[in-house]
């Protein structure tokens, strides 16, 4: 199945743009980058996409961990996988509080990096995701590429987020400040073992794991 018609099944559906799938298609495929790790998938539109990729290359797997709430969300995750015949190409992980249990998991079990793309569009929190970031340093392998989603989001600007009491009560530096981006600029840009950084017209900041 190609993109275009996945995005016509998926339209409505909260998630990834189509112009960020065909994009992300691109990347791919250029990259040469099959072992995909992605952190928070909501409805599952951004897997949806990725797994297709995979599929329509006929190799590759991703791995997809978001939060267990998100199996009540309509549709879910597995309700569309399954709808685009995606199951042999996504694994999917639910945790209780943050994908960075699942990540110490994968640690434990693996003495080498596993993964060569990892893409975030999860918690947008500078607590979560900036040690999200060291984890996935320890599972990206030499040469890999990691993604950053909402570069410029920030909770107070979030019209879902910036009204609920967690929200109201943080101090206004942490509420208007862009986690990912001081994640990307503080912690990715300044690590000498990440360069050709890239910011793009989606909000998204690239970097890749030096060889």
């Amino acid at each position: 199945m190609k993109l275009e018609e996945v995005s016509e099944n998926l339209e409505g559906i909260f998630g990834m743009s189509y112009g960020q799938a065909k994009y992300l298609e691109k990347f791919i495929k250029s990259k040469k980058v099959f072992n995909l790790l992605e952190l928070g998938f909501a409805h599952g539109v951004s897997s949806c996409y990725l797994g297709t990729i995979l599929k329509n290359m006929g190799k590759g797997h991703l791995t997809t961990i978001d939060l267990e709430s998100a199996k009540h969300r309509k549709p879910n995750i597995e309700s569309l996988i399954e709808k685009f015949e995606l199951v042999e190409y996504v694994s999917v992980y639910y945790e209780y509080e943050s994908y960075n249990w699942r990540l110490m998991n994968f640690i434990a079990h693996h003495e080498e990096p596993i993964f060569d793309f990892c893409y975030i569009d999860g918690a947008h929190d500078w607590n979560v995701d900036g040690f999200a970031f060291l984890l996935v340093d320890k599972l990206l392998k030499p040469g890999g590429w990691i993604i950053f989603d909402d570069m410029d989001w920030s909770f107070g600007s979030s019209p879902t987020m910036r009204n609920i009491p967690r929200v109201k009560n943080m101090p206004d530096d942490v509420k208007n400040t862009p986690h990912i981006a001081k994640i990307f600029d503080l912690l990715v840009k300044r690590n000498p073992n990440y360069h050709n950084f890239e910011v793009t017209d989606f909000g998204w900041g690239i970097a890749q794991k030096r060889p």
